[in-house]
């Protein structure tokens, strides 16, 4: 398995083990919210510090169940305190405002997290 799909692999892992909810590590035709969907981040990959050594970034979408505000509100925010305790062996760069998101005519409150992890060049 090459570096992206590994990575992509083990915040898979990491995720499904510590939380209730689905966790796709590629971007469904139609997820069922509550749900996170792990797609490439931006720059998905850069130069490390070090030879052979890689930025690689991905984005985690977290979508929260279709509930009143309130209830999304509270799930939203516990999702992604435990997206951020499942991921403690990744640089957490940021995560978005809670927003919109529309998927198959329904409307979703849901953010972004953006995570990096400096790993070495495998193919």
């Amino acid at each position: 398995m090459n570096m992206l799909a590994t990575e992509r692999h083990n915040i898979t892992l990491a995720l499904t083990q510590a939380m209730t909810v689905d966790v796709h590590s590629f971007i469904p035709g139609r997820p069922t919210p509550p749900c996170i969907v792990i797609e490439p981040g931006g720059p998905y990959l850069e130069e490390g510090e070090t030879y052979c050594d890689f930025n690689v970034r991905h984005s985690l979408i977290l979508l929260a169940d279709n509930a009143t505000n309130e209830t999304a509100t509270q799930l939203l925010d516990q999702m992604i305190c435990e997206c951020i305790d499942a991921l403690d062996k990744w640089n957490i760069e940021s995560v978005d405002q809670p927003s919109q998101f529309e998927i198959n005519n329904n409307v979703f409150l849901g953010t972004r997290i953006d995570v990096v992890r400096q790993t070495e060049l495998t193919i």
